[in-house]
Parts: C-alpha cells; structure tokens; sequence
C-alpha cells in the first residue's frame, strides 16, 4: 500500500469546507486526460441548474462526434446517427462510460454549438475560482486526437492538451458535487445501460471491482487515462460524517494507489467537531453580522497534534458597503492543525447593510444667522 508515493501528484480536501489533508505536488500543472469531463459536466449542471438547458432536451451530435464514437482507442459509447440523445443521456455516457464524443457534445450543446466558446467558458471559470488550469479540449482528449475530427482548437499547439493541477481538479469536483449532489446516484454505477449498449465504469474500486473496499464508503467519481498523463483518478468518499476529495495524477497503479493513500490517512489524519457562532463585524462605521458556513464544522488534524488548541479565525475581506445579504465577509482558516490552514470556507452576512443616507439640511435654519443680520440692518434704516 506505498504506492501512494509514487505518483506525480496527489491531493485530498474536505469536499465541504476545502481544508487540506494530504498534498504532493498538489500545485503542478499536469494532464488530466478524462478528468476534465468534471469541468463539463458542472457547466453543463449550471446551464441545467439556470433553466438554459433541461434534462430532457435533445442534443443533436456531429457527424465527426458520431465518427469519433466508433473509434475503438477514443470511444466507449457508439453514438448512432438515427438516434436522439437527451442532455441526460449524455451526461451518463459522459461520467459513466467516459464518453468523449458525449462530452464534447454536451460542451457544444451549453455553448449554443460553438465548441471554441465552452472551452473559453471553461477557463473562464477556472480563472473565476482561481485554479492552476488551462483547458484546451471539454473532453480530455489531446490534439493529437482531437485533429482528426476537427475538434483542434484554434491557436493551439499540436500537442497541446489540458493541463490542470491535482488540486486544482479536485476543486472542480468540489463545486461540480455540491452544484448536482445527486451526481453519486450515477457515479457509484458500475455499468448502466442506455439505448441498449451498456455504459461501463472504469472504475475498479466501486462494487464489485477488484479494488473494492466495502471500508471506504466510495460514491465515485471520474476516472481518466491518456498515454501523456497516465492513469489519473479523483474519488469521493466518506469518513467521519465528512465527505472527501481525492485526487491522484499520473500513476501506473492508480487504484492500488489511491487505497493506500485513503488508509494512510485513515491512520494520519482525525477530526474535531468545533462549535461557530455568529461573530459582528464593523464595515465603514457599520456593524455587520457574519453568519458561519457551518454551525458545528468539522475540523481535521495530524496524528500528534493537541486537538485543545485547535483555532478557527476568520479574517475580514469585505471593506466598503453596502454588503448584501448572503455575500462572502470572511475567509476562515484552520490553525494548529498540523495540516495547512488554508480552507474555502467563508462567513456570509446576516443581512444587508447599507450605507447610511446622509441628512438633510434644514434650508429653513441653515441661514438663520444671516437673516438674523438682514432683520437688523432693516431695522437700523428706518431708524436713520
């Protein structure tokens, strides 16, 4: 179970509050192969999530996605031109079965069919979260594939592939779980079928695959091979009531891998429950009231580390009013945790706060003095 050391990269996160557990070359910009699907599939969420798109909607698919289905290196799911596919249909052949084609058409059908607009999308929305990512490709695919079908995106290298760090991936699923919780409903399936072909999971370590452990509580989540990034892997699993994040990037073992990383930290690694009150701030003279992400958060520890001293602080970063209700006041760390202290967690504002209306001047008053002296310059003339 060391193997979890070698590795290119790997991380692992709170999926709720975004503390670090376990990092090794979290940072470095790698490729991700079918990682990248995650990102897809949250804009596609989103797009579903504000009514752009629906369930139910049918998607047409291009003439080279449906050649590119039938392809036995780069397609899992044969893609028929007499039939119809619906948003849901590909998003399961998407997560599923890893479908490249159905990934791709799924960015096509967000960006109104303009493949080169969703992957601006995507990069659009790494750099809103302030990620390590550069996307080049919705599916995964590198150009050395993608320019057989027409699907090279202009400007880019021949080689050019998505390049994305371990940490960097596993915030994508942290927003993609929390965007469509009901994702694990799919990707804890083994296999699935759709329009009579079996969609299959490449994923070993979900029931019954050889690398599965009853001990984890796994619900997914994407799977990704490419010759260039290896075998990459980002799972969710449960410890502790707490829903977990892990990602390894570039392994040869990736599953055996990933079992040894989660017991290592099931060895390393506790948690502690810590109680958040509402705490008031001062905004430009006004008092503004920060409610906590969570009332009882769950705060993680190396194996070594007096618990008792465990600190959450949170530190002001709204400055000017108004602040509305909802919006972000503080960002929290962790302390004393022997793990970084960094986390995603925020405080939210109670209420909205606005500026106060400055007042009026009483124009009736405001010249009482002169008109004090007008009274009597009145009266000194009729006296002369």
């Amino acid at each position: 179970m060391s193997d979890y050391t070698k590795v290119k990269s790997a991380y692992v996160m709170d999926a709720k509050s975004g503390q670090t557990l376990y990092q090794n070359h979290a940072d470095r910009q790698l490729p991700i192969a079918s990682l990248s699907k995650m990102m897809t599939l949250y804009l596609t969420t989103q797009a579903i999530n504000h009514h752009q798109l629906h369930w139910n909607d049918k998607v047409s698919v291009d003439p080279q996605l449906v050649k590119m289905s039938k392809s036995y290196s780069l397609g899992s799911f044969k893609i028929n031109h007499s039939n119809q596919y619906t948003v849901k249909d590909l998003y399961q052949a998407a997560l599923i079965a890893s479908s490249n084609s159905a990934a791709i058409a799924l960015g096509r059908a967000v960006a109104g069919g303009n493949n080169a607009k969703f992957i601006a999308m995507m990069n659009h929305q790494a750099k809103d979260w302030g990620i390590d990512a550069n996307f080049v490709s919705s599916s995964g695919l590198d150009n050395t594939d993608l320019k057989h079908y027409g699907y090279q995106l202009h400007g880019t290298s021949a080689k050019a592939q998505n390049m994305v760090s371990a940490k960097a991936i596993s915030i994508v699923a942290q927003h993609l779980i929390k965007a469509f919780p009901q994702i694990t409903q799919w990707s804890t399936k083994p296999n699935a079928k759709l329009n009579g072909q079996t969609l299959v999971n490449a994923n070993s370590m979900l029931k019954p695959g050889f690398y599965y452990r009853a001990s984890n509580h796994l619900t997914g989540l994407k799977t990704g091979y490419t010759e260039t990034a290896g075998l990459c892997l980002t799972v969710t699993y449960w410890r502790h009531g707490r829903e977990l994040i892990a990602t390894i990037l570039g392994s040869k073992s990736t599953f055996s891998a990933m079992n040894g990383l989660i017991t290592h930290l099931d060895k390393t690694v506790r948690s502690k429950s810590i109680t958040e009150t509402p705490q008031k701030y001062r905004i430009q003279g006004q008092q503004v009231t920060a409610d906590p992400a969570e009332s009882h958060t769950q705060v993680w520890y190396r194996v070594g580390q007096d618990p008792k001293k465990i600190k959450i602080a949170n530190r002001l970063t709204a400055t000017e009013l108004p602040v509305k209700k909802g919006q972000q006041v503080t960002t929290t760390t962790f302390n004393n945790t022997g793990l970084p202290a960094a986390t995603t967690q925020t405080d939210t504002a109670a209420q909205t706060v606005r500026k106060p209306v400055a007042k009026q001047g009483n124009t009736s008053g405001t010249n009482w003095f002169s008109r004090l002296f007008a009274g009597i310059g009145k009266s000194f003339s009729h006296v002369f």
